[in-house]
C-alpha cells in the first residue's frame, strides 16, 4: 500500500477502471427519482440519463453517507496509511460534512490515524484530473504533507468546465437564472459553465459545437501551457465526448486523458447530452 491512501466521492469523474488503476478509493453517493433510489455507478448514470431524456424529472442527488467513507477510511488507517480525501465542492455536494464525520469516528477509535479532508474548489472532471496528478505522486511514495502541498499548488491551476446540450435542464434544476445573471439572456445560445465552489456561466456559443470549442480553448488557460492531465466526462454523449477529447489533444499538451461518464451530482444540474472537461497540471507542481 502507498504511504497515503487517496479517497474521493463518486461525484468526481474518474471512472471505476481508472480509479482502481490509480489506487484511488471512491465513497459512493446516490440519486433518486420519485419512486426509486440508485447508488452511484456508471451503469446507473447511463440508464438515468436515458430515463431523463424520455421525460423523467431530474433526480435528487445525495452525498456519500458517513458509512461509505468509513468503509474506505477504516481499512486504510488500520493498515497504517495516512488518508487524503478530496471532496466535491459544497455547492454541488455536501460530501465534506459526511467525510469529516467519518474522519472523527475513525480517529476516536484510532487516535493515531492521520486523515485530512480537503475541498479543493474544483469539481467533477477537474477534480478527477487533479486526483490523477496526486495519484502519480502517491504512487511514488509522497507523504501526506507533500500531497497536501501539491494539492494546494495545483488547485488554482486546475479547471472544470461543462457544456450542456441545451438550457432545458438548467431551467428545470433552477440554475438558469443564475447563469443568465452573468451571461445575459441566452435565448438559443449554449453556455459554458465553470463548476468550482459554485456553478457559474463564463462564456456562450451559438450552438453546442461552438460552446464546446470555447470550453476546450479556455480550460487550459489557468495552467499557463504546462502539460496536462485531462478528463472528459459525458452524460450519455460518447461521440461528442470523443470529439472534445480530440480537440483537447490538438490544442493542449495532454499527457493523460480519461473519457468517462458524467456523475449524476452535476448531471442532475445540466442534464443528458452535457460534456464536461477537466484539467490539472501533470507532474509535481506542473514542472
Amino acid at each position: 500500500m502507498a504511504r497515503v491512501q487517496l479517497v474521493t466521492d463518486s461525484a468526481a469523474c474518474l471512472g471505476d477502471e481508472a480509479a482502481a488503476e490509480l489506487g484511488i478509493a471512491v465513497a459512493r453517493g446516490s440519486f433518486a427519482f420519485q419512486d426509486e433510489r440508485h447508488v452511484d455507478d456508471e451503469r446507473a448514470w447511463r440508464e438515468a440519463y436515458e430515463h431523463i431524456r424520455a421525460g423523467a424529472r431530474l433526480p435528487r442527488t445525495f452525498a456519500p453517507p458517513e458509512a461509505a467513507y468509513l468503509e474506505v477510511f477504516r481499512p486504510a488507517a488500520a493498515a497504517g496509511a495516512s488518508i487524503l480525501c478530496l471532496v466535491t465542492p459544497f455547492d454541488v455536494s455536501p460530501s465534506f460534512t459526511t467525510a469529516s464525520a467519518a474522519m472523527l469516528t475513525v480517529q476516536d477509535d484510532l487516535p493515531s490515524a492521520r486523515i485530512k479532508i480537503s475541498n479543493p474548489g474544483v469539481g467533477h472532471a477537474g477534480l478527477g484530473a487533479l486526483l490523477v496528478a496526486l495519484a502519480e505522486q502517491a504512487a511514488a511514495a509522497a507523504d501526506l504533507d507533500a500531497l497536501l502541498g501539491l494539492a494546494e499548488a495545483l488547485e488554482p491551476l486546475a479547471d472544470a468546465l461543462v457544456v450542456p446540450e441545451s438550457t432545458r435542464w438548467l431551467a428545470e434544476s433552477g440554475r438558469l437564472a443564475l447563469v443568465e445573471e452573468k451571461l445575459g439572456d441566452l435565448d438559443e445560445d449554449i453556455p459554458v459553465l465553470r463548476v468550482g465552489t459554485r456553478v457559474t456561466g463564463i462564456a456562450r456559443g451559438g450552438c453546442h459545437e461552438e460552446a464546446l470549442a470555447e470550453a476546450v480553448r479556455r480550460v487550459g488557460q489557468r495552467s499557463g501551457g504546462v502539460p496536462l492531465h485531462a478528463v472528459v466526462a459525458h452524460a450519455a454523449a460518447p461521440g461528442i465526448a470523443e470529439e472534445a477529447a480530440d480537440r483537447l489533444r490538438r490544442e493542449h499538451r495532454v499527457e493523460r486523458l480519461i473519457v468517462t461518464e458524467l456523475s449524476m451530482a452535476i448531471g442532475a444540474v445540466v442534464g443528458p447530452g452535457a460534456v464536461a472537461i477537466g484539467v490539472a497540471p501533470a507532474g509535481a507542481g506542473g514542472d
